[in-house]
C-alpha cells in the first residue's frame, strides 16, 4: 500500500509498486521534457509553453514538486501544486513510460493528488479537450469539471479537485 511521507510539502516521497515518487529536480526535467507525450506537448503549447519552460516554471513555482520514477529509476512524470488566491493549482505532466508504468502511477495518484490538495482545500488547473488520458486520471483522481473555455481557439475544461478527508483514511 502506496503511504505518502510529508515532512513539509517539500518532502512528499513514497513507493508504490515499481514506481518512486521523489522530490523533482532540474535533471528530471531534462530527462523527461525532451520524451513529453504528444497530448502534453499540444495542451501546453496552446498556453504557450514548450515542454521545458512549463515544467521548470512549475519547479520553480510550486509549493511542491515530484517526480514518478519507473523501476529502473527513469523519470517519467512530474507533478506539482502550489498556492491560488481561491485554493491552489496542480498539474502533471509525462513520457509514454506513464502508459508503461500506469497500473501502479495511477494507484498511486488519487493518494498523492489528495497528499498535494489537502493544504489548499482544492486545487484547480485546465486540461485540453481532447487529451483523453488525461481527463480520464483526472475523473480518477476526483476531479470535477467546472467549466469549458477557450484559449488560443482550443477547448480546455477548468477542473477543481476537493481535498476528501476520507480517501486518506485507513479501511
Amino acid at each position: 500500500m502506496f503511504t505518502p511521507v510529508l515532512t513539509g510539502m517539500d518532502k512528499l516521497t513514497g513507493v508504490y509498486g515499481k514506481c518512486e515518487v521523489v522530490t523533482a529536480t532540474v535533471d528530471h526535467v531534462e530527462a523527461i521534457y525532451p520524451h513529453m507525450r504528444k497530448a502534453d506537448q499540444i495542451e501546453i503549447g496552446h498556453m504557450g509553453h514548450s515542454p521545458k519552460s512549463a515544467m521548470m516554471t512549475g519547479l520553480s513555482y510550486d509549493a511542491v514538486t515530484l517526480t514518478a520514477l519507473d523501476s529502473e529509476g527513469v523519470p517519467f512524470a512530474m507533478f506539482g501544486a502550489g498556492q491560488l488566491e481561491a485554493g491552489g493549482y496542480i498539474w502533471c505532466l509525462g513520457t509514454d513510460g506513464v502508459d508503461d508504468n500506469a497500473y501502479d502511477f495511477i494507484k498511486a495518484s488519487r493518494k498523492i493528488t489528495q497528499a498535494l490538495t489537502k493544504p489548499y482545500g482544492v486545487t484547480f488547473n485546465y486540461v485540453h479537450d481532447e487529451n483523453k488520458a488525461a481527463l480520464k486520471w483526472l475523473k480518477f483522481c476526483g476531479a470535477s469539471f467546472i467549466e469549458e473555455l477557450a484559449i488560443n481557439n482550443q477547448l480546455y475544461y477548468q477542473f477543481a479537485i476537493p481535498y476528501k478527508t476520507c480517501v486518506n483514511q485507513q479501511p
